[in-house]
């Protein structure tokens, strides 16, 4: 079975071999899926490989592009694999903040392309076309390093535009925490929330949903308990994802193509007359979708907390909060 580091090595020989130069679209996801017959997770992994190299970059409603490479002692990615058979692997020189900065983004598409478990020093290492050694110096404990990677990931959530409806708000935020955990399906299996890492982008979701909650009305310990709850549950939805990426990986098989498979055997089940709702539910056709499921949990989460608070939930906001600019409403 074709494997996405199989894939990822025919276009980086394709990259480096100047086949392919900077600017060249890559095939895409679903070009790759017909040409290798695997599934799109697969396709997907391949394009995170050869991102987690800097050798290509993604350009949103675009396509994947082929980028220099990562220009780390800066030369292109052309000339380090000419250099190669010459000298031994260049080493990370920049300042210890851009390196480190460097090292987490390669970290973290590495975990999106192959799972945490495949992120070590030795394979980030190989994905920045350097040594071992030179991360040792920038990050020399995993428990940090994985730190850092969860501060960067959630990083990239903002709550988007400001409305002075807290429902509004609670609603755009966590869609777009739905997303971040779409966007690197291993977060969800290491964001604690009994034992919480103190990362600053963590702490900056928590003060906006406790905000959020207090202008609502509510008192400061149902707020955090209602934020914890929120987040919780759609952690708990994104739990789901990696280990579905995997399977379909491994398998060639998405989760659809499975249950078509056991249908039959599932309704043999069932069929006993003892289990009139799943009979019900398998003769209606339907289909588990996780981000169908996302909305609707918090669509009932939030419809809860309403009805929690009461008829009037967003007096408490006042006129100067709706005075704020964006801005100021999105840190």
């Amino acid at each position: 079975m074709v494997s996405a580091a199989d894939i990822a090595a025919e276009l980086r020989e394709s990259i480096l071999s100047g086949d392919l130069t900077a600017g060249d679209r890559l095939p895409s996801a679903r070009e790759i899926t017909r040409t290798w017959n695997v599934a799109i997770a697969t396709a997907s992994r391949a394009h995170a490989l050869l991102r987690a190299e800097g050798l290509a970059h993604s350009e949103p409603g675009v396509a994947t592009i082929v980028t220099s490479g990562l220009p780390i002692d800066g030369r292109s990615a052309q000339q380090t694999a000419g250099a190669r058979g010459r000298h031994s692997p260049p080493e990370i020189t920049r300042t210890k903040t851009i390196a480190v900065n460097r090292i987490v983004a390669a970290g973290i598409a590495v975990a999106d392309a192959e799972g945490l478990d495949a992120v070590t020093i030795r394979r980030v290492a190989h994905a920045l076309q350097t040594v071992p050694k030179s991360l040792y110096r920038h990050v020399s404990d995993r428990q940090e390093f994985e730190r850092r990677m969860i501060d960067a990931a959630l990083g990239g959530w903002h709550p988007g535009r400001w409305s002075p409806s807290w429902r509004e708000r609670l609603t755009a935020g966590h869609r777009e925490l739905w997303r971040i955990f779409r966007a690197h399906p291993w977060l969800a299996q290491v964001v604690s929330v009994t034992r919480p890492q103190l990362v600053p982008a963590a702490l900056s979701f928590a003060e906006w949903a406790l905000e959020t909650l207090r202008q609502a009305g509510m008192a400061p310990e149902e707020a955090f308990e209602a934020h914890i709850v929120l987040f919780t549950q759609i952690r708990g939805i994104a739990i789901l994802l990696e280990p579905e990426i995997d399977a379909e990986s491994e398998t060639g098989i998405d989760a659809d193509a499975w249950i078509d498979a056991r249908r039959n055997d599932l309704v043999a089940h069932i069929s006993d007359g003892r289990h009139p709702a799943l009979s019900a539910l398998a003769d209606s056709g339907y289909e588990l979708d996780v981000d169908l499921l996302f909305e609707r949990s918090l669509s009932l989460l939030i419809a809860g907390l309403a009805d929690r608070i009461g008829p009037s939930p967003d007096k408490e906001v006042g006129l100067a909060a709706q005075k704020q600019s964006p801005r100021e409403w999105r840190r």
